[in-house]
């Protein structure tokens, strides 16, 4: 009977050593897969930064494309000002009249430093 007793102790033991191999088995799957997850993860993290960098660079482009042409319109302008072009006579007119005021405004604080 004392054998028998034994037996089931040892049984039992044997029994909760394979349920935490089992529970560690799974543990490290669970390790495994977040492992894979976290660097699935840095690739498009690194695929992200890559096309950020990339955006960034197009947006500057397109930014100094946009300046450029803008400084084209204003010299058009000025160009259909000289030709004649009654609506953008009269834009030339007061960005004239605007670059004056500022000139002389600048002169009247030169006389007033002096």
């Amino acid at each position: 009977m004392e054998k028998m007793v034994k037996f089931k102790e040892l049984e039992d033991k044997v029994l909760s050593v394979l349920s935490q191999l089992e529970n560690n088995n799974d543990i490290l799957k669970r390790a495994n897969n977040s492992e894979k997850e976290f660097e699935s993860f840095q690739k498009e993290l690194n695929s992200l930064k890559e096309e950020n960098a990339r955006l960034k660079n197009k947006l500057r482009d397109s930014q100094a494309n946009n300046l450029n042409l803008n400084e084209e319109v204003k010299r058009l302008k000025v160009v259909n000002a000289m030709s004649g072009n009654q609506e953008y006579k009269q834009m030339m007119k007061q960005r004239m009249n605007k670059l004056i005021k500022e000139v002389d405004s600048c002169i009247a604080q030169i006389k007033t430093n002096n």
